[in-house]
């Protein structure tokens, strides 16, 4: 009862802001409008209403490809539900759009590591992956949170695999 409070709440919120910019801009809501999706998607999700929430990034992306916010909103909607290997296909696309955000990188290579310990599953190509992206954080921001860290833990890693 709350969250459908909440999101009535939310929707009070939006109306006058969607039927202002209509009045402002003599222009009628566009379905195919990637920003308004977006919008929602953020809506939805202050009210926890994460799978609608994915469902209006989802068609963000789908209408601009490029929209790198809506990217990152699904990067961290589906870790969040350890779908990590959904993340990880929002987070290549991001590494693609920007290259030089070692967030994104690093994201990206926790995401694989991630995927891997959650279905004890793994192959050594994810491995060699992840130490790449690590590689690139360190290149363009040296000392990024644990970075260096994580990449010697799985050279190590790696080292095992190749010996043993």
């Amino acid at each position: 009862m709350k969250k459908r409070f909440m999101f009535f709440f939310v929707l009070l919120l939006l109306v006058p802001v969607v039927f202002g910019a209509i009045i402002i801009s003599n222009k009628p809501i566009d379905p195919k409008d990637a920003n308004l999706h977006y919008i929602t998607g953020n809506a939805l999700y202050n009210i926890d209403e994460y799978t609608e929430s994915i469902k209006h990034f989802k068609q963000a992306v789908n209408i601009n490809p490029d929209f790198e916010e809506a990217h990152n909103n699904l990067a961290y909607l589906y870790n969040k539900a350890g779908e990590y290997k959904r993340a990880a296909e929002h987070l290549v696309k991001l590494t693609e759009l920007n290259p030089n955000n070692p967030s994104y990188h690093y994201d990206y290579a926790i995401n694989l590591v991630m995927n891997i310990k959650d279905t004890k599953q793994g192959k050594i190509e994810e491995i060699e992956e992840a130490i790449k992206e690590f590689e690139i954080v360190e290149s363009i921001e040296p000392g990024f949170l644990k970075a260096k860290e994580n990449l010697e833990f799985l050279k190590n890693m790696r080292n095992e695999y190749y010996s043993g």
